[in-house]
């Protein structure tokens, strides 16, 4: 699945790199980096165990290090109606419905598309 959504958002996309992917019957992990066509970078992290329960984290931020927004599901924002899920985000920490790689490769593929289309006008 990784590899089809590298060709699906390749024209956002300059780079990436695989740092790990595990696969243990129906459990598997992966740890791996995306750069954007806006030298913005997507970190990725995603465990499903063998419980069927799952941690991830994508992180997303600009080139110089500043978080643009960060989806995941660490259980320490009980107050969020969508415990666990949730996003960072450079103004605080909001609910978040996004939980997988299409879901976060699609929104930034449209702000990316977006701010591109900003900058040519």
């Amino acid at each position: 699945m990784f590899y089809r959504l590298i060709e699906e958002y390749s024209s956002i996309i300059s780079d990436y790199s695989v740092e790990d992917f595990r696969r243990y019957g129906i459990a598997s992990s992966l740890v791996a980096r995306i750069e954007f066509i806006d030298e913005s970078l997507l970190y990725i992290k995603d465990y499903l165990f063998l419980n069927g329960k799952r941690k991830y984290s994508y992180h997303w931020q600009t080139k110089e290090g500043d978080l643009r927004s960060r989806w995941d599901n660490s259980p320490h924002h009980e107050n969020i109606s969508t415990f666990p899920h949730h996003k960072h985000t450079p103004n605080g920490v909001t609910k978040s419905h996004s939980r997988n790689l299409n879901e976060i490769l699609k929104m930034i593929s449209e702000d990316i598309t977006k701010n591109i289309t900003n900058v040519a006008e």
